[in-house]
């Protein structure tokens, strides 16, 4: 009796469950199985849809923007060349100035003294000349007098020999005849060397003069320089003294530009040396500006002789017009026309992937292809394009002008 329960609880609790469970599973399987397939979708290729660019080969100048700064290639640090005290200015920053205008007064008083004073010293050196000449003159009549006292003590000498030889004088008149004789002989010599030296003492006098002229001169330019004046039309950049400062020599009072010399300064990238460096290093090359609302034309003067060690450009210098006032330092924008390039096709910006590569669309897929920037050109409607170079290039050839971020080569493509 305990044996059949056993096992029929055997039955009912664990055959029956896994039966079950079984049955379920397979019933799934065989639903499953049964179910009707759907048919498998195919799989199609994206097309991108884009706009293309037929383009012609043709002999452009470029154009290449650059960046650069206004300078002025003539610059004046005016200084003062004296001692003295800043009477007047006239000037401050900023102000626009003539050639000959004058910019600051300084005190003339101390110079006109000494040029006074230099001018007393000419005077006294004319002076002694001219006393010198009448020494001479005195000296040239003594001298004949001199000559003929001479003759007369020679005679009285030899008088006085033959008395002694007779006897009939005694040796001291002798004596005394012939120590008058050699004073005069003393005498006529110190006449004759005064005479002999008056041309070297006029030369001495008139050395004086030259430097006496010469001081002069120099006072003279210095009275002259206490009025400080423009050397050329241009602006001043500041003023450096004020009235009443007194300034020594070397002090600087004025800084000011030529700006009839003012020049653009701007760094030529390197890839675009090639094109600018021509047999007379790209002087003449045009370029223009844009300022307040005006554009003004530049040319192309010289091109730097050293190459800049961090960016391996050189700078290029261009001249505005004279009746141009374009503050220095002013930082501008400049484009410059470069020598017609042959062979080369123009595309807008977006055409260009990277620095080098373009597209071309053949049986509706992309082919690269390497270019070779050439510089910027503006169209007669005025849309700024893209001037490129490139081997495999064509009249004719239809080119991507749409930006893809998966551009490939064998992409697929639809114009539009």
């Amino acid at each position: 009796m305990i044996s059949k329960t056993a096992v029929f609880r055997f039955l009912t609790r664990v055959v029956l469950p896994v039966a079950i469970i079984a049955a379920a599973v397979s019933g799934f399987i065989s639903l499953k199985n049964s179910k009707p397939k759907a048919p498998a979708n195919p799989i199609t290729e994206q097309v991108w849809g884009v706009s293309s660019q037929v383009v012609k080969l043709q002999d452009i100048a470029p154009e290449v923007t650059l960046y650069g700064a206004v300078q002025a290639n003539e610059t004046a640090q005016l200084s003062s060349t004296i001692n003295a005290f800043v009477s007047q200015v006239d000037v401050g920053r900023g102000d626009s100035v003539r050639a000959g205008q004058t910019l600051v007064l300084l005190d003339d008083r101390e110079l006109r003294l000494t040029l006074t004073q230099r001018k007393a010293s000419l005077i006294d050196v004319e002076a002694r000349i001219q006393s010198e000449i009448n020494n001479n003159n005195t000296n040239q009549q003594a001298l004949v007098i001199e000559q003929q006292l001479q003759a007369i003590n020679q005679k009285n000498f030899e008088r006085q020999q033959q008395l002694v030889a007779k006897k009939v004088a005694p040796t001291s008149r002798l004596e005394d005849a012939s120590r008058v004789l050699q004073q005069q002989q003393l005498s006529l010599l110190n006449r004759k060397n005064t005479i002999a030296d008056h041309p070297n003492r006029i030369a001495q006098l008139q050395s004086q003069i030259t430097q006496s002229k010469i001081q002069i001169e120099f006072a003279q330019l210095d009275l002259e320089r206490t009025r400080i004046t423009a050397p050329f039309d241009g602006r001043i950049l500041s003023v450096d003294t004020a009235s009443g400062n007194r300034v020594r020599n070397g002090d600087r009072v004025v800084k000011l530009y030529n700006t009839q010399s003012l020049e653009v300064r701007s760094q030529i990238p390197a890839r675009y040396l090639p094109l600018m460096q021509t047999a007379n290093s790209g002087r003449g090359l045009e370029a223009s500006i844009d300022h307040n609302g005006k554009t003004y034309g530049l040319t192309l003067e010289r091109l730097s002789a050293e190459a800049s060690s961090s960016q391996g450009g050189i700078d290029a210098f261009f001249s505005l017009d004279r009746d141009q006032d374009i503050e220095i330092g002013r930082n501008l924008q400049l484009k410059v026309k470069l020598p017609t390039e042959a062979n080369v096709i123009t595309l807008p910006a977006l055409a260009i992937y990277g620095q080098n590569r373009i597209y071309r669309i053949v049986d509706d897929r992309l082919e690269a292809l390497s270019i070779q920037r050439v510089g910027d050109w503006t169209s007669p409607n005025g849309q700024r394009l893209t001037l490129v170079r490139g081997a495999d290039l064509r009249s004719g050839d239809n080119i991507l002008i749409t930006q893809l971020p998966n551009a490939v080569t064998g992409l697929l493509v639809e114009k539009r």
